[in-house]
Order: structure tokens, then C-alpha cells, then sequence
């Protein structure tokens, strides 16, 4: 009878919700509207730890996929590629102890570039696997660098603590603060469809039409302030992430959507996730629709907390997610949570 009373009383807590307001606010701070998010409890407390030998051992910020639908796992000291049955590390030249990695992309041409914060960047070619690292002594902008991102025209741009670099081809172009860079230290890169690089910044966010470096600002008329994630999604709206949460751009100035928000990405299904910090410390995946989200009612499904922070998102052609975080990665499959680490374990991480 206990055990029947127990399952029920999990039962009516996995299907209860919660709903909370947040007040938009114009630039006068009149309330224009309220937004009710309502936060349907769903966790998988159940992960299955997998020990691999390959898989990545220390913090992974960032993941991407290659050409072939692989994944490229930035796990810091190494990269990783993972084909969905089997990790392989990326062979580092002699001496290289650690790439440092905080991001990783493949090109057009199929190079593998790495942003690293400690030793500038390192591009490996993809016909001859010559290892080249780009360093100040190159003409790149600083050596603690923590993005990297690569335009429609094939420029490959670098973020970090020195500001923004440009790499064409055959050159640098460095901006800082100097040249209209409202911020020199950079967290996150994207190009939206009219060709306008935006950028995320430890203080505030901007874009670059290719002339003018523009600072942007909330609806409140503030500058952001730690600004680690901005996508553009399917129907061409911009994304922010700041240390207060998420922003959607609107009619020049961006309105307060949501809290507890670290990173934002959005699935080929345009399904968007979300890794978050809730208050006392654990790190948390949700997920909501593309619809509710542009609604007056945003609906979030909470999938599974970690102690682990939990950071990049990226899914593969067959639909399954990876969240990067703390000496692993985690898949989710929409069923199941499997954490992958080159750490032994001996139980299952919650």
C-alpha cells in the first residue's frame, strides 16, 4: 500500500505545473504585456554513466557537426570526433600537451579550426593533417581566444579576450574597442541572413554591418551584460542570451522572455532547447516549441538536471541531442539520458 501511495504522490508531481509572470516593459516601464511560462515537470532522473576510453575527460563548452553529420567535440584538452558508434581523438603534434579548446568547426573546405584560450588558434588541414597555430606572431588579435565562426564568404572569425579577429585566407584584420568593438572580450559569434556579424561579449552585445560596430540594448534601454549565446532561428528572429536570460529582438530593441537561461539552440525540427542555472546550482536541460515560444504562454519541458554544468547543444541528422558540459557529454534521445566521460565512474551521474 505504501509503495501504491508513493508512485501516485510521483505520479501527480511529474504532471503538475507551475506558472510564472514576467512583466515586459517599455522604455518608460509601462507594462505593455505579461508573459506566463508555465514549466511542466518531465525529469529523467535516471542516467546511465558509459565509460570510453576516447570520450572527452575534461570540460566540453562546445560541440559542432562536420560534413558528414559527425560530431566535433571541443573537450578542452582534445579534440573529439564522435560518429555515433565510436570516439576518435584528433591526433595533436609532438609536444602538444593540451589544444586548450573552448570551440571547434569544420570549414567549406573541410579544415578543422580550433579556438584555443591559451595558444591563439590552430587550423589542421584536411588533405594533409598539418597542424598550423595561428598566434599573435601571425598578425591574430590576441592568444586566449573562446569562439570561432565561419561567414557565408568563407572569412573564419575569432573571439576572445583581445576582441575580434578576421582571418581571410591569407590575412588578419583585428578589432577592439579602438575601432568601434563595444566590447574586447568575446564570447559568442553568428552571421544572420542579411550578413550582419553579431557578437556576445563578457559586458554587452553588437553587430558589424561590415562598415560600423553597433552596440544594442534592451528594451529598458540598458547595455546586456554577459552575453554567451544569440542564434537567429528558423523564421529570422534574433536570440539572446544574457546573464538576466533570454531576449527576443523586436522592432530595434529586444524584450525580456525568459530566466534561468545559459545557452539557446534550435533543432532541424524547430524544437528549442535550452541549458540553464537554476538557483541552487544545478544545471538543467528544457525544451520548448517554436510556437509557444512566440506566444503569451511559453510552455517548457524540464528533461534532466546534472551537477555537472551543462553548456553547448547540438543535434545530429536522426534527431538526438548532446549537451557538453563537465568531463563528459550527455545524449538524449528523446527517451533516454546516456552520459558519455573518459572518467571512470563507479554510479550513475545525476
Amino acid at each position: 500500500m505504501l509503495r501504491f501511495i508513493y508512485t501516485c504522490l510521483i505520479l501527480i508531481f511529474t504532471i503538475s505545473c507551475k506558472t510564472e509572470k514576467h512583466k515586459v516593459t517599455t522604455k518608460n516601464n509601462e507594462i505593455i504585456s505579461d508573459i506566463n511560462t508555465e514549466k511542466y515537470i518531465s525529469f529523467i532522473s535516471k542516467i546511465d554513466t558509459v565509460f570510453n576510453s576516447n570520450a572527452p575527460k575534461r570540460i566540453t563548452r562546445n560541440i559542432k557537426l562536420d560534413h558528414e553529420g559527425n560530431l566535433l567535440i571541443a573537450a578542452y584538452d582534445d579534440i573529439i570526433r564522435y560518429n555515433g558508434k565510436s570516439f576518435t581523438r584528433l591526433k595533436k603534434p609532438k609536444k602538444l600537451e593540451s589544444w586548450y579548446a573552448f570551440d571547434v568547426l569544420e570549414d567549406r573546405k573541410k579544415n578543422i579550426w580550433i579556438a584555443s584560450d591559451q595558444l591563439g588558434a590552430f587550423r589542421i588541414d584536411s588533405k594533409t593533417g598539418t597542424v598550423t597555430n595561428f598566434t599573435t606572431k601571425n598578425g591574430l588579435g590576441h592568444l586566449r581566444n573562446m569562439c570561432i565562426y565561419e561567414d557565408k564568404a568563407g572569412n573564419i572569425w575569432i573571439g576572445g579576450q583581445g576582441g575580434l579577429s578576421k582571418y581571410d585566407g591569407s590575412r588578419f584584420v583585428n578589432f577592439t574597442t579602438e575601432d568601434g568593438l563595444p566590447h574586447n572580450d568575446i564570447n559568442t559569434i553568428l552571421e544572420d541572413t542579411k550578413g550582419n556579424i553579431w557578437f556576445g561579449t563578457r559586458g554587452n552585445a553588437g553587430f558589424y554591418d561590415g562598415n560600423t560596430f553597433s552596440e544594442i540594448i534592451n528594451n529598458e534601454g540598458k547595455p546586456f551584460f554577459n552575453v554567451w549565446s544569440i542564434i537567429e532561428d528558423n523564421s529570422k528572429n534574433i536570440w539572446l542570451v544574457d546573464s538576466s536570460g533570454l531576449w527576443k529582438y523586436n522592432n530595434n530593441s529586444f524584450n525580456y522572455e525568459l530566466s534561468d537561461v545559459w545557452k539557446i539552440y534550435e533543432d532541424i525540427k524547430g524544437h528549442f532547447w535550452f541549458t540553464g542555472m537554476p538557483e541552487k546550482g544545478a544545471s538543467s536541460l528544457k525544451k520548448t516549441e517554436i510556437n509557444s515560444i512566440t506566444g503569451q504562454k511559453l510552455k517548457l519541458i524540464d528533461i534532466f538536471k546534472s551537477e555537472k554544468m551543462l553548456f553547448g547543444i547540438v543535434d545530429d541528422k536522426k534527431g538526438n541531442l548532446y549537451i557538453g558540459g563537465g568531463n563528459g557529454i550527455w545524449l538524449y534521445d528523446g527517451k533516454t539520458i546516456k552520459y558519455y566521460t573518459g572518467i571512470k565512474i563507479n554510479k550513475s551521474t545525476r
